[in-house]
């Protein structure tokens, strides 16, 4: 039996951690009404913008040469930034009431001849390019520099990793000496084990050396290990603070469940594992990170995506709701409530988050890959009634089912039936 049991003691509000990667996007007016009003559901805290160029096919969004299109151009003339489009993506996430973190930098590309991934010959002038954007977007608190160049690959960053700590020292220095009110950060890496677990350091440590501004740490984390993601910001914290940069903030800035490709993954494999991403063990692993999260130093986690999509995704192709939607609903729900309250679970792959109102008691749950099995809700002495108590259940078909002649009541409990796989349960009591 899975025991979980809310108890009386109150906590800390719950934290909003639940950032995302790319907007709604604006080349498919239905999809994007679509998706921005169920993202507005979820109140996302802050949405950072890469990849967005990929998510919006035609469009000229975000990455440097999209807004600066004409490299040789006088980065000093207004008239050769073209900013019509990104201003139209940036008015409509606001508009459904995110903030944003601008990478500065260009997204990944996939073709056989890399054009925007070399390291920039000019770093100071490619910064003065930057000041002009952060000028035209005073809105913007965030501004990461570059993505994933500790890969040394070309369709990510052409060069080697001195080159870009290099890069990034001088870019930062120039942005935060003209804002200094702006958070900047970065390495945006794409795994803390690169170079054999010496990158991070190598870049924390330099810009201790060379006084280069690090208001942020940000990385990257795809697994299929809740417990592998939730705790890797104790240790991002451990080499900030002992490299001088305590106040420094971590955003995982892309995580998912992935379940690897593994060995020979052809066309279908691949489809067969993107689909894996969008369904339950991708929606009990988002929440069974938010929940793990909330007593990590993290600052904030941007999930990739909030788009629609195959895998990567929070919505499908025509921006319909997957199980991680609701995830994210229930968890948003918890984030609004006044106080958290003391939970725990007797389960190591099940996860337990509760808030309470002066009216209300919410509770979520996550179990990750967990065998058939029963679960008791324990309301410690708040006499949970059919009445009084509704009890929601999201499995492997894909909505939140209510369950109601199926519950065993008792005067301090409920009990149910979990099919085997993963699951979500949503408890609401009145108080």
């Amino acid at each position: 039996m899975i025991t979980l049991k809310l108890s009386q003691q109150t906590m800390p509000r719950i934290r909003a951690l639940h950032g995302m990667n790319l907007a709604a996007p604006v080349n498919n007016a239905q999809v994007s009404q679509t998706v921005s009003e169920s993202l507005r559901l979820l109140q996302i805290p802050l949405t950072r913008m890469h990849d967005a160029p990929l998510d919006n096919p035609g469009m000229n969004l975000v990455d440097i040469h999209c807004v600066f299109p004409n490299i040789n151009a006088d980065p000093a003339r207004m008239e050769n930034y073209y900013f019509d489009q990104t201003d139209d993506y940036f008015a409509n996430a606001w508009g459904y009431g995110t903030e944003i973190m601008y990478r500065l930098g260009t997204s990944i590309e996939l073709g056989p001849k890399h054009y925007w991934t070399k390291p920039p010959d000019d770093p100071e002038r490619w910064a003065e390019i930057c000041l002009h954007i952060m000028e035209h977007y005073p809105r913007i608190q965030y501004w990461e520099i570059w993505n994933e160049a500790d890969t040394e690959v070309p369709l990510l960053w052409d060069g080697t990793w001195e080159q870009y700590i290099d890069f990034y020292c001088r870019v930062a220095v120039r942005l935060k000496e003209r804002f200094p009110e702006k958070k900047i950060g970065g390495p945006s890496m794409s795994s803390l084990k690169s170079g054999n677990g010496t990158y991070a350091g190598k870049f924390i440590d330099a810009c201790r050396e060379r006084n280069a501004p690090l208001d942020f740490f940000s990385y990257h984390q795809y697994s299929d290990k809740p417990d592998k993601i939730i705790n890797s910001p104790r240790q991002v914290r451990q080499l900030l603070d002992a490299s001088g940069f305590p106040e420094a903030e971590i955003h995982l800035s892309e995580w998912h469940y992935h379940p690897g490709w593994g060995s020979d993954c052809n066309g279908e494999r691949k489809r067969a594992i993107l689909d894996m991403m969008l369904g339950i063990d991708a929606a009990a692993y988002l929440a069974a990170v938010l929940i793990g999260w909330q007593t990590t130093p993290l600052t904030m986690g941007e999930y990739y995506t909030g788009s629609a999509g195959r895998g990567y995704a929070v919505f499908d192709q025509d921006g319909g709701r997957t199980p991680g939607f609701y995830a994210l609903e229930f968890f948003n729900r918890l984030v609004q409530m006044p106080q958290g309250i003391a939970a725990e679970s007797s389960d190591r792959d099940t996860w337990l988050l509760g808030a309470v109102s002066e009216r209300k008691l919410l509770a979520m749950a996550a179990s990750f890959k967990t065998s058939q099995d029963q679960v008791t809700v324990q309301l410690s002495g708040r006499n949970p009634t059919p009445e009084n108590t509704k009890l929601y259940v999201l499995d492997f078909g894909g909505v939140p089912r209510q369950l109601q002649d199926e519950i065993c009541w008792s005067a301090d409990s409920i009990t149910f039936e979990k099919v085997a796989g993963s699951a979500i349960f949503w408890v609401e009591h009145e108080l």
